[in-house]
């Protein structure tokens, strides 16, 4: 019978509480005075007009507009170093990403009004991991005039819910940040060439998480866009679920607080009862190669919720297809999903999905995430505005 020496198990237990500690100074240190300011809705100028089309046949109205969700791996130093994109090189190996990711943040927002300039901006821009204050700056460089930000650090939720089992809160480890409190932000930002009209922020209940996720305020926040021509408004959501093997805890806990921030999420959303209204939806949800997960998240849907990759990869609808997908599944090979949810007058459809930032720059990727783009059309019947 193998046995563990008092020595390794004290050695584990020097090493948690050192890597635990420098991560409290980090968060702490960058933390600071790093509150995202932005004003308060309603923030009501216009980036761009959707132009619009009549059939005048059937009388349907209709107008495409654009969705992108990028993590932007807006980590403090030295947390980022290392890490690297799922995009390889002629080697076939990995590309890393820059160091600094301050700088990198910076280059995101400018690389958002290249594409500004050319006509080619997306009209909504959904960020995950946008925990530097220098994330503020992703809007302004890229010109968008409306923006705002998920529940910040102090933006605190109830501990937990009836839904967490009694074993799953008193197991909860200081060593593992699950006891520190939050220290980061929930990373979570939005960006509108279009007015925001209202902002719903909701972070997830402080104890349901695992491992060191639990450091961030992780949460969901949701906008009501009015999009010039639109009967109705347009409801936009986004949000970045558990991690898996980064949280540094087992599957199992680490499944178990993904599928309570699931239910969390949805309760919100429920609450919230836009269910009339069109509904898009989008972000890092940390399901890649997890089963279990999306299972749960699927299941939980009710079948409500369309996902874009799922709908795009069928070849008798009319979305084009400008990502090299490696499967007929690639759902399944992707932390970052985005999907729809029609209104009673507004009805969505995607019509293109492809990757932008997904080419390195001077050897290093932007992110380790590559930035989802989808156009969507939205139709309506004139008679019924």
């Amino acid at each position: 019978m193998t046995t563990i020496k008092p020595a390794r198990i004290l050695a584990y237990f020097l090493v948690s509480i050192v890597f635990l500690a420098a991560l409290m100074v980090i968060f702490l240190i960058t933390s600071y005075g790093g509150k995202l300011i932005y004003p308060h809705p309603p923030q009501n100028d216009v980036g761009r007009e959707p132009e619009i089309s009549i059939d005048s046949e059937s009388g349907i109205a209709s107008m495409e507009i654009s969705v992108l969700i990028y993590n932007v791996a807006g980590l403090p130093w030295p947390i980022g170093c290392g890490k690297k994109s799922r995009q390889t090189d002629a080697n076939g190996e990995r590309i890393p990403i820059a160091c600094n990711r301050s700088a990198a943040v910076k280059k995101i927002g400018d690389m958002l009004g290249e594409m500004r300039k050319q006509n080619a901006d997306p009209d909504i821009v959904l960020l995950q991991e946008a925990f530097l204050s220098v994330s503020a700056q992703i809007p302004e460089r890229a010109g968008y005039p409306n923006w705002v930000a998920g529940p910040d650090r102090g933006d605190l939720g109830p501990t937990h819910s009836d839904r967490a089992s009694e074993k799953f809160i008193s197991q909860r480890r200081f060593w593992k940040g699950e006891k520190v409190g939050k220290l980061q932000s929930s990373g979570l930002v939005l960006a509108s060439n279009f007015p925001i009209i209202e902002l719903s922020n909701n972070p997830f209940n402080q104890w349901e998480c695992a491992g060191f996720d639990c450091l961030a305020n992780k949460g969901m926040l949701v906008v009501e866009l009015e999009v010039p021509g639109l009967p109705d408004p347009l409801a936009v959501a986004t949000t970045h679920f558990n991690a898996r093997g980064a949280s540094g805890v087992s599957n199992e806990r680490a499944l178990a607080a993904h599928n309570l921030q699931v239910d969390d999420a949805n309760e919100f959303l429920e609450n919230l009862d836009r269910d009339n209204i069109p509904f898009i939806w989008g972000g890092d949800l940390n399901m890649r190669h997890a089963d279990d997960r999306i299972e749960y998240f699927v299941e939980r849907s009710a079948g409500t919720l369309n996902e874009v990759s799922s709908y795009c990869v069928d070849p008798t609808t009319d979305c084009e297809v400008r990502i090299n997908w490696e499967s007929d599944t690639p759902w399944y090979d992707s932390q970052d999903l985005q999907g729809w949810v029609s209104g009673n007058r507004v009805s969505i459809e995607p019509i293109r999905v492809e990757t932008v930032f997904d080419e390195a720059l001077d050897g290093f990727m932007p992110s380790d995430h590559n930035g989802l783009l989808v156009y969507y059309r939205l139709s309506w019947l004139v008679d019924s505005e």
